[in-house]
């Protein structure tokens, strides 16, 4: 589903079952896109980063406190797209999200993800490196949105252009919170939100473990960033 899937009461132009079923077969296919982007995204991380070392000392506050921060970040990652799941709520193109996380972002998904691979990249214990894992996550995520976003304009016409008018793309506008009392939540994606995201926890042992073997001289660091 589209990061930006936006539930207002404002009822779209009509349109006919083949049309919303040929916008949300677009999506998917740009879903796709999506994944294979970020999927070459992680294997050049994954081939690049055993040669990167932090140039802050290994036992340093500066080092450890960014691994920490690190942690942090995966966890709030984590929580908030468990919330952007409550607000869903199972709905797949019938309606337009602008409650919750969605009223202050039209992306939420996507800056929880980027908030994610910073704190995954902040596991090195270099800033540097987090950052720069970070901005090309942003970038694969600026691509998608475009042609999302080109798509749920289509679908949902002058309701969707107001949205946007109101809510900002990625850097969310907290003054701009709105929420109903009451939210029907789909356990099934709240849980598939949980177990997709449990992996962002393991960058903890598995830069351990490249620390561990550029220290036992089996890895030699090309490159120290701070």
């Amino acid at each position: 589903m589209s990061s930006s899937a936006c539930t207002s009461s404002a009822t779209p132009d009509v349109r006919s079952k083949a049309d919303i079923d040929s916008v949300w077969e677009r999506l998917a296919h740009a879903q796709v896109l999506r994944r294979r982007a970020l999927g070459v995204l992680g294997t050049l991380a994954v081939l690049a980063l055993p040669w990167v070392g932090s140039a802050w000392p290994e036992a340093g506050w500066v080092n450890q406190g960014l691994e920490w921060a690190g942690l942090v970040l995966m966890a709030l990652a984590l929580l908030g797209r468990c919330a952007c799941m409550l607000y869903l709520g199972g709905r797949k193109g019938a309606d337009l999200v602008a409650t919750g996380p969605y009223s202050v972002c039209r992306n939420p998904l996507y800056v929880f993800s980027i908030l994610a691979v910073l704190g995954i990249g902040l596991q090195t214990g270099s800033l540097t490196a987090g950052l720069v894992l970070a901005l090309a996550a942003w970038a694969v995520f600026r691509w998608i949105v475009g042609e999302e976003e080109r798509m749920l304009r289509a679908s949902f016409g002058a309701p969707f252009e107001d949205y946007c008018a109101r809510v900002p793309r990625f850097l969310p506008r907290p003054a701009a919170w709105r929420s109903p009392r009451h939210v029907t939540v789909d356990l099934q994606g709240v849980w598939n939100t949980v177990r997709d995201a449990l992996p962002y926890f393991l960058s903890i042992p598995v830069f351990e473990a490249i620390e561990a073997a550029q220290e036992a001289g089996w890895v030699h660091v090309r490159l120290w960033l701070y």
